[in-house]
Protein backbone atom coordinates (compact mmCIF):
# COMPACT_ATOMS: atom_id res chain seq x y z
CA UNK A 1 0.00 0.00 0.00
CA UNK A 2 1.19 3.19 -0.89
CA UNK A 3 -0.13 6.59 1.14
CA UNK A 4 -1.97 4.09 3.44
CA UNK A 5 -1.58 6.76 6.67
CA UNK A 6 -1.08 10.55 7.11
CA UNK A 7 -1.59 12.97 9.83
CA UNK A 8 -3.27 16.21 9.87
CA UNK A 9 -3.29 18.28 12.72
CA UNK A 10 -2.86 22.04 12.27
CA UNK A 11 -5.51 24.57 13.87
CA UNK A 12 -8.72 25.60 11.70
CA UNK A 13 -7.73 28.97 11.57
CA UNK A 14 -4.31 27.98 10.42
CA UNK A 15 -5.89 25.72 7.44
CA UNK A 16 -8.54 28.49 6.49
CA UNK A 17 -5.58 31.26 5.86
CA UNK A 18 -2.44 28.67 4.25
CA UNK A 19 -5.62 27.33 1.92
CA UNK A 20 -7.78 30.68 1.23
CA UNK A 21 -11.08 29.19 2.70
CA UNK A 22 -14.29 30.83 2.25
CA UNK A 23 -16.75 27.84 3.53
CA UNK A 24 -16.41 25.33 6.46
CA UNK A 25 -18.63 22.88 6.71
CA UNK A 26 -17.25 20.53 9.23
CA UNK A 27 -15.57 20.47 12.74
CA UNK A 28 -12.12 19.09 12.77
CA UNK A 29 -9.49 17.91 15.59
CA UNK A 30 -5.94 16.31 15.28
CA UNK A 31 -5.75 13.22 14.05
CA UNK A 32 -2.07 11.35 14.08
CA UNK A 33 -3.18 8.03 12.83
CA UNK A 34 -5.79 8.54 9.36
CA UNK A 35 -6.09 5.43 7.61
CA UNK A 36 -8.54 4.45 4.88
CA UNK A 37 -12.12 4.59 4.67
CA UNK A 38 -11.75 7.72 7.44
CA UNK A 39 -12.85 10.98 6.88
CA UNK A 40 -10.53 13.21 5.96
CA UNK A 41 -9.67 16.87 5.69
CA UNK A 42 -10.17 18.17 2.19
CA UNK A 43 -10.98 21.47 0.13
CA UNK A 44 -13.34 21.71 -2.91
CA UNK A 45 -13.94 24.80 -5.25
CA UNK A 46 -17.70 25.21 -5.20
CA UNK A 47 -18.58 29.04 -4.89
CA UNK A 48 -15.43 29.27 -3.39
CA UNK A 49 -13.13 27.07 -1.18
CA UNK A 50 -14.91 24.37 0.56
CA UNK A 51 -13.55 23.55 3.72
CA UNK A 52 -15.03 19.62 4.54
CA UNK A 53 -14.55 15.87 5.27
CA UNK A 54 -14.88 12.82 2.88
CA UNK A 55 -14.24 9.44 3.05
CA UNK A 56 -10.97 8.38 2.07
CA UNK A 57 -11.25 5.64 -0.64
CA UNK A 58 -12.71 6.47 -3.92
CA UNK A 59 -16.25 5.33 -4.84
CA UNK A 60 -16.95 5.86 -8.57
CA UNK A 61 -20.52 7.26 -9.23
CA UNK A 62 -21.57 4.48 -11.11
CA UNK A 63 -20.48 1.85 -8.05
CA UNK A 64 -22.84 -0.56 -7.00
CA UNK A 65 -22.11 0.44 -3.38
CA UNK A 66 -19.41 1.58 -1.33
CA UNK A 67 -17.74 -1.36 -0.35
CA UNK A 68 -15.20 -1.54 -2.85
CA UNK A 69 -13.32 2.12 -0.77
CA UNK A 70 -10.59 0.63 0.69
CA UNK A 71 -9.31 -0.87 -2.78
CA UNK A 72 -9.21 2.79 -4.41
CA UNK A 73 -7.60 5.14 -1.77
CA UNK A 74 -4.43 6.21 -4.35
CA UNK A 75 -4.24 7.15 -7.86
CA UNK A 76 -1.43 6.81 -9.71
CA UNK A 77 -0.59 9.63 -11.45
CA UNK A 78 0.55 8.03 -14.50
CA UNK A 79 -3.07 6.56 -15.01
CA UNK A 80 -5.00 8.95 -14.39
CA UNK A 81 -6.57 9.96 -17.73
CA UNK A 82 -7.04 6.52 -18.75
CA UNK A 83 -8.90 4.00 -15.65
CA UNK A 84 -12.67 4.78 -15.73
CA UNK A 85 -12.33 5.46 -11.87
CA UNK A 86 -10.63 8.07 -12.22
CA UNK A 87 -10.78 10.00 -15.96
CA UNK A 88 -13.94 11.87 -15.29
CA UNK A 89 -13.06 13.18 -11.55
CA UNK A 90 -9.76 14.37 -13.00
CA UNK A 91 -11.23 16.61 -15.49
CA UNK A 92 -13.98 17.96 -13.30
CA UNK A 93 -14.08 17.32 -9.44
CA UNK A 94 -10.25 17.73 -8.47
CA UNK A 95 -9.76 18.53 -4.87
CA UNK A 96 -6.82 19.13 -1.81
CA UNK A 97 -6.58 16.52 0.85
CA UNK A 98 -4.82 18.45 4.09
CA UNK A 99 -1.86 17.23 5.37
CA UNK A 100 0.58 18.03 8.00
CA UNK A 101 2.29 14.53 7.37
CA UNK A 102 2.36 10.86 6.01
CA UNK A 103 4.05 7.81 6.74
CA UNK A 104 5.97 5.36 5.10
CA UNK A 105 7.13 1.66 5.94
CA UNK A 106 10.77 0.56 5.50
CA UNK A 107 11.52 -2.78 5.35
CA UNK A 108 14.45 -3.71 7.42
CA UNK A 109 15.73 -6.83 8.39
CA UNK A 110 12.35 -8.75 7.67
CA UNK A 111 10.73 -6.62 9.45
CA UNK A 112 9.10 -3.14 8.69
CA UNK A 113 10.38 0.93 9.92
CA UNK A 114 7.62 3.01 10.04
CA UNK A 115 8.48 6.73 9.15
CA UNK A 116 7.10 9.58 9.00
CA UNK A 117 7.36 12.36 6.18
CA UNK A 118 6.81 16.36 6.28
CA UNK A 119 7.64 19.56 4.92
CA UNK A 120 11.13 21.71 6.53
CA UNK A 121 8.57 24.57 7.02
CA UNK A 122 6.16 23.22 8.97
CA UNK A 123 3.13 24.32 7.17
CA UNK A 124 0.24 22.06 6.53
CA UNK A 125 0.03 21.01 2.82
CA UNK A 126 -1.86 19.34 0.66
CA UNK A 127 -2.38 16.04 -1.30
CA UNK A 128 -3.40 16.29 -5.20
CA UNK A 129 -6.38 14.34 -4.84
CA UNK A 130 -10.01 13.67 -6.89
CA UNK A 131 -13.39 13.52 -5.42
CA UNK A 132 -17.29 11.55 -6.40
CA UNK A 133 -20.01 11.53 -4.71
CA UNK A 134 -21.67 8.17 -4.76
CA UNK A 135 -25.76 8.18 -4.57
CA UNK A 136 -27.35 5.37 -2.98
CA UNK A 137 -30.98 4.39 -3.97
CA UNK A 138 -32.69 5.41 -1.07
CA UNK A 139 -31.12 9.20 -2.04
CA UNK A 140 -27.91 8.80 0.90
CA UNK A 141 -25.16 10.51 -0.62
CA UNK A 142 -21.16 9.16 -0.10
CA UNK A 143 -18.73 11.68 -0.89
CA UNK A 144 -15.39 10.24 -0.92
CA UNK A 145 -11.44 10.82 -2.40
CA UNK A 146 -8.61 9.45 -3.68
CA UNK A 147 -4.74 10.90 -3.28
CA UNK A 148 -2.79 10.70 -6.05
CA UNK A 149 0.05 9.32 -5.96
CA UNK A 150 3.87 9.93 -7.94
CA UNK A 151 6.99 8.56 -8.18
CA UNK A 152 9.23 9.24 -5.12
CA UNK A 153 11.82 11.67 -5.21
CA UNK A 154 15.31 10.77 -4.20
CA UNK A 155 15.56 11.42 -0.48
CA UNK A 156 12.28 8.76 0.40
CA UNK A 157 13.02 6.47 -3.18
CA UNK A 158 15.03 4.47 0.33
CA UNK A 159 11.77 4.02 1.92
CA UNK A 160 9.40 3.07 -0.83
CA UNK A 161 9.23 3.79 -4.09
CA UNK A 162 6.26 6.39 -4.63
CA UNK A 163 5.15 9.15 -2.76
CA UNK A 164 1.51 11.10 -2.45
CA UNK A 165 1.23 13.93 -4.51
CA UNK A 166 2.06 17.08 -3.06
CA UNK A 167 1.20 20.57 -4.26
CA UNK A 168 2.67 23.73 -4.04
CA UNK A 169 0.95 26.87 -3.22
CA UNK A 170 0.84 28.07 -6.89
CA UNK A 171 -0.36 25.11 -7.78
CA UNK A 172 -3.43 24.82 -5.35
CA UNK A 173 -5.59 27.75 -7.38
CA UNK A 174 -5.56 26.17 -10.69
CA UNK A 175 -5.93 22.38 -9.66
CA UNK A 176 -9.16 23.35 -7.96
CA UNK A 177 -10.79 25.11 -10.47
CA UNK A 178 -13.34 23.48 -12.32
CA UNK A 179 -13.52 25.12 -15.70
CA UNK A 180 -9.85 24.02 -16.11
CA UNK A 181 -10.59 20.47 -17.48
CA UNK A 182 -8.27 19.84 -20.32
CA UNK A 183 -6.55 17.21 -19.88
CA UNK A 184 -2.64 18.48 -21.01
CA UNK A 185 -3.25 22.02 -19.26
CA UNK A 186 -4.26 19.58 -15.91
CA UNK A 187 -0.78 17.60 -16.71
CA UNK A 188 1.11 21.16 -16.51
CA UNK A 189 -0.67 21.85 -13.47
CA UNK A 190 0.89 18.91 -12.11
CA UNK A 191 4.09 19.08 -14.00
CA UNK A 192 5.10 22.00 -12.37
CA UNK A 193 3.26 21.90 -9.11
CA UNK A 194 4.81 19.57 -7.12
CA UNK A 195 6.19 19.82 -3.62
CA UNK A 196 9.78 19.15 -4.11
CA UNK A 197 11.55 18.78 -0.90
CA UNK A 198 10.72 16.74 2.14
CA UNK A 199 12.02 16.11 5.51
CA UNK A 200 11.78 12.38 7.32
CA UNK A 201 12.79 10.64 10.30
CA UNK A 202 11.96 6.89 11.83
CA UNK A 203 9.03 6.79 14.81
CA UNK A 204 7.90 4.22 16.92
CA UNK A 205 6.08 1.26 15.36
CA UNK A 206 3.43 2.69 17.87
CA UNK A 207 1.70 3.74 14.60
CA UNK A 208 1.51 0.81 13.28
CA UNK A 209 -1.94 0.23 15.20
CA UNK A 210 -4.99 2.45 13.49
CA UNK A 211 -5.81 2.60 17.20
CA UNK A 212 -3.08 4.47 18.31
CA UNK A 213 -3.75 8.06 17.56
CA UNK A 214 -2.24 10.53 19.91
CA UNK A 215 0.89 12.39 18.78
CA UNK A 216 3.51 10.55 20.24
CA UNK A 217 3.09 8.99 16.82
CA UNK A 218 5.14 11.42 15.24
CA UNK A 219 7.80 11.37 17.42
CA UNK A 220 11.55 10.95 16.22
CA UNK A 221 13.46 7.50 17.96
Amino acid sequence: MMCGRFVQYSLLEVICKFFNIDVVTCNIKPSYNIAPTHKVLSVIRHNGNRLGKLHWGLVPSWAKDPSGASSLINARIETLKEKPSFCNAFKKRRCLIIADGFYEWKRENHQKQPWYFTTPSGNPFAFAGLWETWKGSNGSNYPSCTVITTPSMESIMKIHNRMPFILTQDAIAPWLDPDIQDGKQIETILRDGQVRKLTGYPVSKFVNSVANNEARCIEQL
